[in-house]
């Protein structure tokens, strides 16, 4: 199947049993708690981590966290919380 199709299909199972569409298509969570703390929930892997910069994979592209002082706070394959001053987060 081709992913267009593949990605309707999920998205219309997700709205006939009630579920939140990220959990059925994949996405990536990200919440930004004030300018100190970023997660990044149901990443696809590691990229890059300095004190200045860490980028993460998702299905939806790639997400990079700016800042300074940056470190990674925890690491599972599915969460990634990162602390330090952030000033970015882009999803590219």
């Amino acid at each position: 199947m081709r992913p267009a199709v593949t990605h309707n299909l999920k998205r219309k199972f997700a709205h006939a049993l009630d579920l939140p569409p990220n959990v059925v298509l994949d996405h990536a969570v990200i919440q930004i708690l004030g300018d100190g703390e970023v997660k990044i929930i149901n990443h696809k892997g590691l990229v890059q981590y300095t004190t200045s910069a860490v980028k993460a994979k998702s299905v939806q592209g790639m997400i990079e966290v700016g800042g300074l002082d940056l470190e990674i706070a925890s690491f599972s394959a599915q969460e990634i919380k990162i602390r330090g001053q952030i000033r970015q987060v882009i999803l590219k």
